[in-house]
């Protein structure tokens, strides 16, 4: 930040005001900072901008297990164009696709499985 010792144990020390150009340089150095929270104390301590991200992230997390059922357009809007907003019924529909193929894979599973096998003497 460019502070010298003896500025930063003026403000450790409380002698003196903090001042304008200090925060603003705070705020200006980390930008997921709450003016208000620096200043007042209150509400959260990252902006609002770190919880969208946080919520942009969990979305993507939800979406990814529908990956082997979509189309490859709407696999570039997820990862290309950050597209999380999918309709409800596109969602649904790949819920459905993906249980159908669950199935056949477990079906599958179940038929392998049953089958005798001849046992070597």
């Amino acid at each position: 930040m460019g502070w010298s010792p003896q500025y930063l144990s003026r403000l450790i020390l409380g002698q003196g005001g903090i001042g304008i150009r200090p925060i603003v340089a705070l705020l200006e150095k980390f930008p997921d900072i709450n003016a208000r929270w620096l200043l007042l104390g209150e509400g959260s301590m990252l902006t609002s901008a770190v919880d969208a991200a946080k919520e942009h992230l969990r979305q993507l997390l939800t979406l990814e297990q529908y990956l082997p059922v979509m189309t490859a357009e709407e696999i570039h809007q997820l990862t290309v164009e950050g597209r999380t907003d999918f309709p409800a019924e596109t969602i649904s529909c790949w819920q459905q696709q993906l249980d159908k193929k669950n199935n056949f894979i477990n079906d599958a599973i179940k038929r392998s499985s049953s089958c005798s096998h001849p046992t070597v003497k």
